[in-house]
């Protein structure tokens, strides 16, 4: 059984305590390689411990309907990369998902965490901003997007952890962990695109013209443009944090959004009856526009 390991003097605890209190949807938004699923397990277990419901909305488990052997013939992995479809199948399920959440508990001492990695179309729906009934609940002041921001020291520790748990793991989703190597494309990527976005000074990029290197700093200015729509808070990780067993051990009290087949079903054709393949691949493409 997990156990909360924060220190109760951490900027973390502090922030998680109000969260757990004031809060009614609360997705926690990084790379992978950023302690997501560890501060996810702790906020839940903060919440819980102060008496809420705690539902849960993840990545991984929300595209695993999704994931069916007929949709992945037609929309098969590209190198372990989610077919463009499904990955815009998931974010558009998501996003009705959530305000469905939101209507069905407007009363009550429910909280929604969710884990939103947002880079290449992954739930970048629930930060876009769009004219629907929708909107209005994610842009609501009890909707927050927290941005763990690791120290360059602690990314190196995320990633030797990140190292041994690929080797050993504990838990059987930490076998669908990114390896350090993807860790870095990823970071490279975000890097890339905070160039794009010209969120980087030039002095920055001619120092360190390939971005091997974590930069903290780059990494919150990409997600603070990202969130631009969404009430957010960035959330400096200083402290090195040591889990007794897996992060992903959890015993939660509410239950894990994901869709029904027929939902999936209805997605799967609105995306094929919106989208040519051409214009699938130019949407997903063009994911950070918000």
């Amino acid at each position: 059984m997990s156990d909360i390991i924060l220190p109760t003097d951490s900027n973390i605890y502090t922030t998680f305590q109000q969260l757990v209190t004031e809060q009614r949807l609360v997705f926690l938004a990084g790379l992978p390689g950023t302690g997501k699923s560890l501060l996810i397990q702790q906020l839940v277990l903060l919440a819980q411990q102060a008496g809420r419901t705690v539902d849960l909305l993840q990545w991984d488990l929300a595209r695993a309907p999704f994931e069916t052997a007929v949709l992945l013939q037609k929309y098969p992995e590209s190198n372990g990369v989610t077919h463009p479809a499904i990955r815009k199948a998931v974010g558009l399920w998501a996003r009705t998902a959530v305000h469905h959440w939101y209507t069905r508990h407007q009363h009550g001492n429910r909280l929604l965490i969710g884990e939103t990695p947002l880079i290449g179309n992954r739930l970048i729906e629930l930060v876009q901003s769009t004219d629907d009934a929708i909107e209005a609940s994610l842009r609501s002041a009890r909707t927050l997007f927290v941005v763990p921001v690791p120290s360059a020291s602690v990314r190196r520790h995320i990633e030797a952890a990140r190292e041994k748990s690929i080797v050993n793991p504990q838990h059987q989703n930490e076998t669908k962990d990114a390896p350090p190597n993807v860790l870095h494309a990823i970071w490279q990527e975000v890097a890339r695109l905070g160039q794009r976005l010209q969120l980087i000074k030039k002095s920055d990029f001619s120092e360190k013209s390939d971005f091997s290197a974590y930069d903290p700093g780059i990494y919150t200015a990409v997600y603070q443009h990202l969130l631009q729509h969404r009430h957010h808070h960035i959330l400096p990780v200083n402290t090195l944090l040591t889990p007794s067993g897996s992060a992903y051990d959890l015993q939660l009290s509410g239950s894990e959004l994901a869709a029904k087949p027929a939902e999936v079903d209805a997605i799967m054709q609105q995306i094929e009856t919106e989208f040519t393949g051409n214009e699938l691949e130019t949407a997903v493409a063009n994911w950070y526009r918000v």
